[in-house]
Formats: C-alpha cells, structure tokens, sequence
C-alpha cells in the first residue's frame, strides 16, 4: 500500500472497490488497508537509513489526491507517553460548555472507528463515516501509481478526520445545536511520538500540550527519555503556545525547552503546569486525571483567551466535571452478566506501561483495603502485546496488588485472555504469562495463596469464566481488574455491548 504489496494486499484492495458505499462496506474497506503493526514495521526500516525522515511528504501528498485543505485550521495539539487521550477529552469538555463546536480525533479506538472522529464529544455517525470514508477513496483508488497506492489504517483515518472538520455542514451533523461563533477548535491527540506523526500535518498549531514523558515505543523513539521528549516536541510549531505538566524529570526538561527555542514557540519558551488545584472537582477517576487536568486547564484558559473569549469560571468547573474518558480509571457497578448474576463490579484500566500499571494499581487499591479481607472474590483479567515486557507489567500486579510477600490477600482469579472478539486468536502468549505468573508467584508469594490461573483466546470465553466465578461465589463480590492493554479493555466493553449489557453510548464523551 504504502510499499511493496502483495497480490492478497492487490486483491483486497480491488476487491474492496466493489463494495457497497455503505457503512459496512466502509469498514470492510478500512479493515483491508496496511495495518499499524505493518506501518510502524515499514517506518522501522525507514529510519534505519534515514534519521531524518518524516512522514510530512506522504501526508502532503496524501492531502494534495483528496483535495482537503488544512491551512486554516485552529488546532490544539497534544503529546506524551501517558494521559494524552484524557487531557483531549477534557479540553473536549470545557470547550463544549462555550457553545464552541469541537472536533476531536483520539486513537486507539475502544469498540469501533468511529469513536476516533468525534464532534462535540459524539462519535461520527455511521452515515457520516462512510461519506468520508468513500469520498476519500475514490479519490485514492482514481489516483493510484501501483496497484496498492493507498494510506495505511491510521493515516487513512487521520485524512478522514481532516475531511470530517473542514468540510462538514455544522447544522447536518447536529441539527439541533446553535454555535453562536464560526471557530471551530480541531483538538488533536498524537499516535505515536509527534515529529513523524501524520497529525503533525498542519501547517501551523495555536496550542501544543506535552504529557508525562515515559518509556514506550523506544524502537521508535529512542531508549532515552531525552530522545523520547525530542521526538514528541517535534508538534512544536512558530508562535504555539507551548505547555507541559511540571512532572517532567529534569533531563526532559532541558530537552523541552531547547526544542521550544529551536521551534520558536511563543516566547520561546514553554510553561509548566501543576496538578488541577483543589478547588476544582473532577469526576474523572485516578489521581494521575489530576495532572492531566491541571495541563488542560490551562490549554483551554490560553486557547480561549487568544481567540479573546472571556473566562468563565462556573463554565470550566461545569466542563471539568462533566468530563469523560472511557477506558482509563473506568468503575461498572453491578454488572449483569446474565440476568440472574449482579454481584460482579468491574475496573477497567488501559495501563500498558509499567508506570501507568502502576498508578492503575494505586488507583484501584484506592477503592477499598486491599489488606482487608471482607469476603470478596478478586479476580484479575490481563493482556498484554508481545513487545510489552509481561514481566515486568505483571510484577508491579502483583507486588502493588496486594498479593506481596507476607500473606497479604491478594488475587484469586488471574484470566490471561488474548484480545479476540469474534474470533478465537489463540493462548500461546496467554500461556507464557501464566508461566510467568507462576515464577512470580514463587519468587514473591511463597507465603501467601496462590491465585487460580485460566488462558483463554478470545474475550467472550474470558468473561464467561467471569461470570461462572460469580455464580460460584453468589452471595459474595466479585471484583475484576481488567489491565495491560487498552484493546482488552476496549474488546471487553465490546463483548458487553453485544450482550446487551451495556449501551454503546458508553464510549461516548
């Protein structure tokens, strides 16, 4: 596609033109576009002879066959290895509470694409997806110079996005909205890094946000966190505004604020935020939110004050609370499994760094005394992608976990699932982390129980075994930490979706 293809890839692609122009057609026709795994894979290889390639001339060249124009955009763009999809969600928020008409594209998605494109906090229509999905292709497929001259996955939904935000008919999309101003603020959340990332498209940026900098993606960023920060400040733009959270170490700062010299940001400098002062309440879950929402707070203060909209201070608080973002420090009460079971209380986290783990296990022990054995049942759901060191992640799980040396209760139930929805994706690596589990467990629990271990290969069997343990147990609760990967988390929410368990509107903002 955007190299070499083979003929099942030429197949596909030709194949997919015949589809319907319809919804499901459209998804059909994404699904068969290169996948992240094979983009990053081909950018891998790219950078080993070319340190300085950036993805700036295939996006422009990408814009120039579909004929959208981004130059006027009014763009907040933010970064980081943790929390960037949360502190978009907020800005979503309290933007929305000014009557301004926010687009938001956010990646990787929980249940479905759409979720990736939003206007003021929805996801895109089904009708609206597949306009732009369908208009954009056969812009591509009539301008093709091989065979297989299509964008990757995410670059063809980043396109899609631009396509949504600028060419879009506000009174279409809500009919039942009045926007009282013409701005419309493009929010922006990176994929991965920010110098080479195809949001990093745009021509010029009002507001760049930098999260937390942390270790992820190193075979692509570097194996420093100064090599890291340099490769994310590269979403720098000529008079942004520049803003990071102040928990940054010391080395990275340095990195941030040459590269804001260099980029000649506003001031050539870039200010530093605290964590949401205490006056402000936020529904978000974590205490890690708090960060993300002093960097949000004080992006949207300067966004609005730039386009010269006066403050108000009850309309933040409102935007504050009211903000939203599934999947991350995420609490289901009573869920009914089936119609007979409601003992089983769900937290979902999609931590899937070591240091994110970490706060998620801070975050759920701060639900309850994990040291204190009030007749429940824990039980722990774990995936992670092969290139995640499971060690590691499933170390801080069970020494933070409550499951350390000494006795202390700890989980009882440990489900190692492979991510499968509608199908079964295979247990070898679920396998190898129970193994793991299982050294773990001698290494570090000897004196305490130890947990009942399952694998299985896809979602729907994992929580059916969930929901057995809650039959089991009836009378008792039944507590499962679902972490490791935002895909379980997402294909988890899936799976309840499709049992009628939950509404889709879950995903919404």
């Amino acid at each position: 596609m955007e190299n070499e293809a083979t003929e099942d890839q030429i197949k596909a692609i030709n194949e997919a033109n015949d589809l319907p122009r319809d919804y499901d057609g459209a998804m059909k026709g994404l699904n068969c576009l290169m996948s992240n795994a094979a983009s990053i894979a081909n950018w891998k290889k790219e950078r080993t002879t070319n340190k300085e390639a950036t993805a700036e001339a295939a996006m422009n060249a990408l814009l120039k066959r579909s004929n959208i124009d981004i130059s006027n955009l009014s763009v907040i763009h933010i970064t980081g290895t943790k929390g960037k999809g949360s502190t978009c969600a907020i800005i979503d928020s309290i933007l929305r509470q000014f009557s301004l008409p926010t687009f938001l594209f956010t990646s990787p998605n929980l249940v479905h694409p759409r979720e990736r494109l939003r206007f003021c906090g929805q996801s895109i229509s089904k009708p609206l997806f597949a306009l732009h999905f369908w208009k954009l292709w056969d812009s591509f497929f009539s301008t093709r110079s091989h065979p297989c001259d299509m964008p990757s996955y995410f670059r063809y939904l980043t396109l899609m996005f631009f396509s949504f935000c600028t060419t879009s008919d506000l009174s279409q999309i809500s009919p039942s909205s009045s926007f009282s101003t013409a701005l419309r603020p493009i929010i922006l959340e990176v994929g991965i890094g920010g110098r080479t990332d195809p949001t990093n498209i745009t021509p010029q940026t009002e507001v760049c946000g930098i999260n937390i900098i942390d270790y992820d993606h190193c075979e692509l960023l570097g194996n420093t966190l100064e090599s890291i920060a340099w490769e994310k400040s590269g979403i720098f733009k000529p008079g942004c505004f520049a803003f990071s959270v102040d928990s940054q170490t010391k080395e990275v700062q340095k990195v941030l604020e040459d590269r804001a010299k260099e980029k000649q940001v506003f001031n050539n400098q870039i200010t530093y935020t605290p964590t949401l002062p205490s006056n402000y309440h936020l529904t978000l879950d974590g205490a890690f939110q708090r960060d993300n929402a002093g960097l949000a707070l004080e992006i949207t203060k300067q966004y609005l004050t730039h386009h010269k909209i006066a403050i108000d201070e009850d309309k933040i608080k409102t935007g504050l609370y009211n903000a939203k973002w599934p999947g991350r420090a995420m609490e289901l009460n009573n869920i009914k499994l089936s119609k007979s079971e409601d003992n089983i209380k769900l937290y979902l986290d999609g931590a899937h760094t070591i240091n994110s783990v970490r706060e998620c296990i801070k975050w759920y022990k701060s639900k309850h005394d994990i040291k204190e054995d009030k007749g429940e049942k824990r039980v722990l759901m774990f995936n992670c992608k092969q290139n995640r060191n499971a060690r590691e992640l499933m170390r801080e799980v069970w020494k933070e976990g409550g499951a350390s040396k000494g006795g202390n209760k700890g989980w009882d139930r440990v489900v190692f699932c492979n991510v499968g929805v509608g199908e079964d994706l295979g247990t070898e690596w679920q396998e190898k982390n129970r193994e793991i589990w299982g050294e773990l467990e001698e290494e570090y629990g000897k004196e305490g129980k130890k947990a009942e271990t399952v694998v299985y290969g896809m979602i729907g069997k994992g929580l059916d075994d969930v929901l057995e343990y809650g039959r089991k147990n009836k009378g008792r609760r039944v507590e499962v930490l679902v972490t490791g990967s935002l895909y379980l988390v997402g294909g988890v929410l899936e799976v309840l979706i499709e049992r009628g368990v939950l509404e889709e509107s879950i995903v919404d903002l």
